[in-house]
């Protein structure tokens, strides 16, 4: 699978609530075994908006002040999903916990 096949695809929790769409995906370098590096999804970011990051959910990201606060504001309901708890068996994604269970976005 691509990343192109994941990012924009609509995400729902186990009640059926509509967490918007897959909006990046989270890896890791980890060594493969022919001891060459390689990346493993880790997990996903899944949100309603289109505005993208830009680092600001970061704690060490500074920048000017009413800028992070509005993305920040924009991003409440973002969430990070663990790789595991992603379920593709659909054209959906179904994330395998309910809203209140996912991780929010880092705060400083």
């Amino acid at each position: 699978m691509r990343a192109g096949d994941l990012i924009g695809r609509p995400v729902r929790d186990t009640a059926g609530r509509d967490l918007g769409a897959i909006r990046e995906i989270r890896t890791e370098v980890t060594p493969g075994a022919d001891g060459l590096p390689q990346l493993v999804v880790r997990g996903v970011i899944v949100g309603r908006t289109r505005v993208r990051l830009f680092g600001y959910q970061r704690h060490d990201q500074r920048g000017p002040k009413p800028l992070v606060a509005l993305i920040r504001r924009l991003h409440r309901h973002t969430r990070y999903v663990a790789w595991e708890d992603v379920d593709l068996s659909d054209r959906v994604v179904r994330v395998r916990r309910p809203f209140g269970e996912l991780a929010p976005l880092e705060r400083p």
